[in-house]
């Protein structure tokens, strides 16, 4: 699948354009469910409604309610439905890992209410969204899954890490097993330089402590034999969701080598950096106020090649991802960045890394 990237001038890592791209899995789905939510309420004279908070088992320590809000939000508003803080009616839900009845695939089930100021549901929906990179950013995961290994094994192994969580530390490196080619680091800012801020290992998941008003910045670290696309997200946001281009979705990392993200994608020459803020002023509240669940990184790795090259020797020959029909970070500092425009393509997920930031 082809897209067009940007690379920075001082530094080999970019942004994937997704300009030519169907609409992600997720926002595919919570798009029908807006279309019907739309139609409910014209039907009730309705032009208004609130978004509430989107909720995963305790168990799972997820936090990427605010993203799913923030998607169906944007979708909503595609659909001539105004969102607000306080509306006669409001969205409330829960999304789970489940395994889909038709397909037997591992998929994230997405459930919505549309219900009254009483509590009464007035309709719901059920959605499920597959996909691993989409599945280990709804869910935090820490994974490493084999590229030629059937759907059933690839599932398989992303459920386990669902179920029992591993994290392998080294220092600030943050990987889901000790081989393996893809980590992350979180650094923190002192003075006027980043530092590395060891991660500790709570019951297999990664914690950062980062206290408020600390501005911080994530190290993706790849050292695999060829590039890698990244797909990075906080509180369940991409990193991409402030840009002024929309279809921005991933970064690209050489191989061999290790790139620094330091904020949110603004523009091409402008990013808001990370920075950790009360709620009420985060990147997450300045979308929808009504959500509290955040704390989480998730980094998903897919290997990447140039366009009209061959894809690395282990490289599936197509993607099996598909769709079926507190405290909080917030934007801080501008820094200044340079991006060029590249094409590449990119295949399957081999890893993502999740670190949590609050509890």
């Amino acid at each position: 699948m082809t897209r067009r990237l940007f690379f920075t001038t001082l530094a080999l890592f970019a942004v994937i354009s997704n300009a030519a791209q169907a609409a992600s899995n997720l926002q595919k789905e919570l798009g029908v469910v807006a279309k019907e939510v739309a139609k409910f309420l014209k039907d009730q004279d309705e032009q208004a409604v609130a978004v509430g908070e989107i909720t995963a088992p305790p168990q799972l320590a997820a936090s990427s309610g605010p993203g799913i809000q923030q998607i169906l939000a944007e979708e909503l508003k595609k659909s001539g439905i105004d969102v607000k803080a306080r509306a006669r009616l409001g969205i409330e839900g829960k999304y789970r890992d489940v395994v889909d009845e038709k397909t037997k695939r591992l998929a994230a089930q997405i459930q919505l209410s549309l219900v009254d100021r009483a509590g009464k549901v007035l309709v719901s929906f059920d959605r499920g969204v597959f996909g691993d990179a989409t599945l280990a950013s709804l869910f935090g995961a820490t994974v490493e899954l084999p590229p030629n290994a059937d759907d059933k094994t690839r599932d398989r192994t992303l459920q386990d890490s669902l179920d029992k969580s591993r994290t392998t530390l080294a220092g600030p490196r943050i990987s889901p097993s000790p081989g393996s080619p893809y980590g992350i680091e979180i650094l923190v800012k002192s003075g006027g330089d980043f530092h590395p801020r060891p991660a500790r290992d709570d019951d297999g998941l990664a914690y950062v402590p980062i206290k408020r008003d600390e501005i911080y910045a994530i190290r993706i670290c790849n050292d695999s034999p060829h590039e890698t696309a990244v797909t990075l997200s906080i509180d369940g946001l991409n990193v991409f969701t402030f840009s002024e281009n929309k279809s921005y979705t991933q970064w690209i990392i050489p191989p061999k080598s290790k790139s620094v993200i330091y904020g949110w994608h603004v523009t091409n020459e402008k990013t808001d950096s990370f920075q950790v803020m009360e709620y009420a002023r985060s990147a997450v509240a300045e979308r929808l106020p009504n959500s509290s669940s955040v704390g989480t990184i998730t980094a998903s790795f897919a290997a990447a090649w140039a366009k009209g090259s061959p894809p690395p020797p282990d490289e599936p020959n197509a993607p099996n991802e598909f769709a079926r029909s507190a405290d909080a970070t917030g934007r801080g500092p501008e820094v200044t960045t340079k991006y060029k425009e590249v094409e590449r393509a990119f295949g399957v997920t081999r890893a993502a890394v999740s670190a949590r930031y609050t509890k």
